[in-house]
């Protein structure tokens, strides 16, 4: 998804029906998640338990990540018009962040 926002968000609007009026916060977003959700946990699964502090900063983004788009779903806070598009990333986010907990190195 980071790679999709970040090289072309147009054409992820045009895929889920949103408009392309502020098409700046979904390529800055594409560039966070490619940055740390994808380059950081990379770099955190090579050796979890050595870079715990690396895979804590991933867990966290993540998690925060996950609120915000489900708060965001809650009060349908987009302009797309295919549901689908926005619920079902939003579980795989979810899945994503609850393993992230399960498999945390102590």
């Amino acid at each position: 998804m980071g790679g999709i926002f970040f090289l072309n968000p147009y054409f992820y609007t045009a895929l889920e029906g949103a408009n392309n009026e502020n098409i700046a916060w979904l390529r800055n977003l594409g560039a966070a998640l490619i940055a740390v959700n994808g380059v950081g946990a990379l770099l955190a699964s090579s050796n979890p338990r050595k870079e715990k502090k690396l895979y804590d900063v991933v867990l966290l983004a993540s998690c925060l990540e996950t609120i915000a788009f489900s708060w965001s779903t809650y009060n349908w806070e987009f302009s797309a018009t295919l549901w689908y598009y926005i619920v079902l990333p939003l579980l795989l986010a979810g899945l994503v962040s609850v393993m992230l907990l399960i498999f945390r190195p102590s």
